[in-house]
């Protein structure tokens, strides 16, 4: 395992942390994978991760230097509340057509009972 410094971003929000893999997209992997993704968003937007060598590269100085320093423990905090949000707004969904349904359900068993009425 090789240790590499890893940018990724969260709701818009870039953070520098440090992590492991067997390579550079291994360790990318094993940031993104801690987010959920739904279609209201990714709980990892993004990431990047950068060995000894490729830290001396502008991009990373330019992304390192605008970035939120964060410890991993931290950083997979700040996913899984992104991740229960996304989880949230799903549910919600969910629910929505669950009532919506149920409404059209009640209105036409109202109209049926109506009719009896009228008769």
């Amino acid at each position: 395992m090789k240790t590499y410094m890893i940018i990724a971003k969260v709701s818009g929000v870039d953070y520098l942390t440090k992590g492991t893999g067997e390579s550079e997209i291994n360790a990318e992997h094993k940031i993104l994978d801690m987010g959920v993704c739904n279609k209201y968003g990714y709980g990892v937007e993004a990431c990047m991760a950068y060995d000894y060598n490729a830290m001396e590269t502008e991009t990373f100085r330019s992304h390192a230097l605008n970035a939120e320093i964060i410890s991993l423990a931290g950083f997979a905090y700040i996913v899984s509340k992104r991740n229960i949000e996304l989880r949230k707004r799903e549910d919600a969904e969910k629910e929505i057509t669950r009532i919506e349904n149920e409404i059209k359900e009640l209105e036409k068993r109202l109209e049926e009972q109506k009719k009896i009425l009228e008769q």
